[in-house]
C-alpha cells in the first residue's frame, strides 16, 4: 500500500506539475483507498513529499549514470552524464522541480558534511568522479572537482530549469550549450570525446 501511495502521489505530481496537487484526499482517490486509510502508512502529507523527492532522487540517480553505462572515454562518459541530467528534468519536469524547487525551511534539513553525504548526493558524486577522471586522463584542467562539479551543476540545473519555464526562448537547436557547460565549468579540453559516447 506504500508503494501504491507513493506511485499515486507521483503521478498527481507529473500530471499537475505541482507539489500544490498532493494532498491527502487527491492520493487517496489517485489510488483509491480512503484518505483515513493513508495514516497507517504516513503520519501527514509533507510526509509523502519527502517519500516522493527521496524516490526522486533515487530516479535522478539511476537516470544520470545510467546515460554513461558503457562510454569509455571520460570527457564523453561525463557528457553522457550531463546529458542524462538534462533528458531527466525534460522528461519527468514535475518530479524534477520537486528536487529543487520545494520551499524547506533552513532549519528542517540539517546542513551535509559533504556533498557526498546530503540528500542526492550519489547523483552529485557522479558529475565529481567524472571531473576527476578526465583531469586524470589529461582531459580536464580541473585542480578542484567538487568545486568544478558545483559549477557544472547550476549550468546543468539552470538551462534545465529555463528550457522548462522559458520554452518559447530561442534555444539552441544542437547540443552546443551542453559542450559550452563541460568547457566552461568542468573545464574539459574539447568535445573530441563525443563520438566514443554510446
Amino acid at each position: 500500500m506504500r508503494e501504491d501511495i507513493l506511485t499515486g502521489a507521483s503521478e498527481l505530481l507529473e500530471r499537475s506539475g505541482s507539489e500544490d496537487a498532493i494532498t491527502l484526499r487527491a492520493v487517496a482517490r489517485e489510488v483509491g483507498i480512503s484518505a483515513n486509510a493513508i495514516y497507517a502508512h504516513f503520519p501527514h502529507r509533507e510526509a509523502i513529499l519527502e517519500a516522493v523527492v527521496e524516490e526522486a532522487f533515487v530516479d535522478l540517480y539511476t537516470a544520470v549514470s545510467g546515460a554513461g553505462v558503457g562510454v569509455t572515454d571520460p570527457t564523453a562518459r561525463l557528457r553522457a552524464h550531463c546529458a542524462g541530467y538534462l533528458a531527466f528534468a525534460e522528461q519527468r519536469p514535475g518530479r524534477y522541480q520537486v528536487l529543487f524547487g520545494r520551499n524547506r525551511s533552513a532549519d528542517g534539513i540539517p546542513k551535509a558534511d559533504s556533498v557526498r553525504t546530503m540528500i542526492g548526493g550519489k547523483a552529485f558524486g557522479i558529475l565529481v568522479e567524472g571531473i576527476e577522471d578526465c583531469a586524470a586522463a589529461g582531459q580536464s584542467a580541473s585542480h578542484d572537482p567538487v568545486a568544478d562539479a558545483t559549477a557544472l551543476w547550476v549550468g546543468l540545473h539552470g538551462y534545465a530549469t529555463l528550457r522548462l519555464t522559458v520554452p518559447y526562448f530561442p534555444w539552441p537547436a544542437d547540443d552546443s550549450m551542453l559542450d559550452t557547460l563541460l568547457t566552461r565549468m568542468a573545464r574539459t579540453t574539447g568535445t573530441a570525446g563525443r563520438a566514443a559516447e554510446g
